[in-house]
């Protein structure tokens, strides 16, 4: 089952790209327009104008690198991504010296600044946790600013299954939030364990499947399994950032 709200997935990806260029291009346009005015009353200026731009620099490469790493990707591409970002900073400092630096979190549970977890207890998480320190320097003012940044996507799935024998109709929920609260899906995918051989069946149509989408990012989603024992459930989703998560959950017999 898939919630599309965007013609391919990838565009996921494409959109976080093209969100970091236009914030490259916004903090190239203010270095441009201080330095042409060329007076140093104006290096406040620059001081206050870089700062929320680099902020945003800083928080979508992390959505990237996280939507990377989720994604069957390496997760020292955060660290890469960022060394990246800083040094175009550097690069593009034309009125004061500016120096971003960073400290992804080792503390538990991140290693390298990134915590994955796909548990079997009907919660999943992908996130990327990182201290930045901002110096600025010019001829009238030096600036410096410390703050952590958190992207989040996590997943909470319960659900119960009824019926005799080995047909079963499984009803469960899909909770997704992100690091301010509920957040919306754009593609799920559902699925349950063949217990004869242990394999993953993709749930369709097929299988009667329904969902009402409460657009809270709480999913209720129902469909018919044949299976002997309780039945394992899979949710599998990308949230609009196309960060990727996904939880198993054993459900209930009722």
């Amino acid at each position: 089952m898939k919630l599309r709200h965007r013609s391919k997935g990838k565009s996921g990806q494409a959109l976080i790209v093209t969100s970091l260029i236009i914030t490259l291009l916004l903090l190239s346009a203010v270095y441009y327009v201080i330095e042409t005015e060329k007076s140093l009353v104006n290096n406040q200026r620059l001081i206050d104008s870089n700062f929320p731009v680099a902020k945003l620099g800083t928080r979508n490469t992390m959505i990237s690198a996280l939507a990377n790493a989720s994604n069957h990707g390496a997760t020292a591409v955060l660290t890469e991504d960022l060394n990246r970002f800083s040094s175009i900073l550097r690069n593009m400092s034309y009125g004061a010296e500016f120096d971003l630096s960073f400290a992804p979190s080792n503390s538990a549970p991140y290693q390298e600044g990134m915590w994955i977890s796909w548990g079997k207890d009907g919660s999943g998480v992908s996130s990327a946790y990182v201290s930045f320190s901002i110096n600025t320097s010019g001829p009238m003012e030096n600036y410096h600013s410390e703050y952590e940044m958190n992207i989040t996507t996590a997943l909470h799935v319960e659900g119960v299954s009824t019926g005799e024998g080995e047909e079963k109709t499984v009803n469960f929920t899909c909770a997704v939030y992100d690091e301010n609260g509920p957040a919306l899906a754009n593609e799920i995918n559902i699925f349950y364990q063949n217990q004869t051989d242990g394999s993953w069946l993709s749930v369709s149509s097929s299988n009667d499947l329904a969902v009402l989408d409460f657009g809270n990012g709480t999913y209720s989603i129902s469909f018919h399994a044949y299976s002997q024992q309780p039945v394992e459930v899979s949710a599998q989703i990308h949230d609009m950032r196309y960060i990727f998560v996904m939880a198993n959950v054993t459900c209930t017999q009722i």
